[in-house]
């Protein structure tokens, strides 16, 4: 169960490609059905890119600053966000992302995986 609740936030980030991808290869109808298990809990993630074909290296390798994840190193001063924040409706995955003043939204303000809005929290 841990393990799938790591890959979440790196499933719930490649969403957004992975629907480019599989619609371009004639597949979306695979991806929503998979989504719509994983959502309702009758998969986990890892049986899900497994059954789409995905290996799981692609979700498990380097993980973009969108998640709120930083480049590692030694610890230093954490700037603050100058916009609004925008996080995972309901905690699923961890999205954590900044919407600059007048910028786009952050996912199209939605979760990709919970087909829900996302959370605001002011900076």
């Amino acid at each position: 169960m841990d393990d799938d609740r790591a890959l979440r936030p790196a499933f719930c980030a490649a969403l957004a490609w992975l629907d480019d991808v599989m619609a371009a290869e004639g597949r979306s109808d695979a991806l929503r059905a998979a989504v719509q298990a994983v959502r309702a809990g009758t998969t986990t993630v890892r049986q899900a890119i497994a059954g789409l074909g995905i290996p799981l290296h692609v979700l498990t390798g380097a993980i973009g600053a969108t998640r709120g994840e930083g480049e590692g190193g030694a610890p230093g001063p954490v700037p603050h966000a100058a916009g609004e924040v925008y996080v995972c409706p309901d905690g699923w995955c961890g999205l954590k992302d900044v919407r600059q003043p007048g910028g786009p939204l952050p996912a199209g303000g939605r979760c990709w995986l919970r087909n829900r809005p996302l959370r605001v929290l002011d900076a």
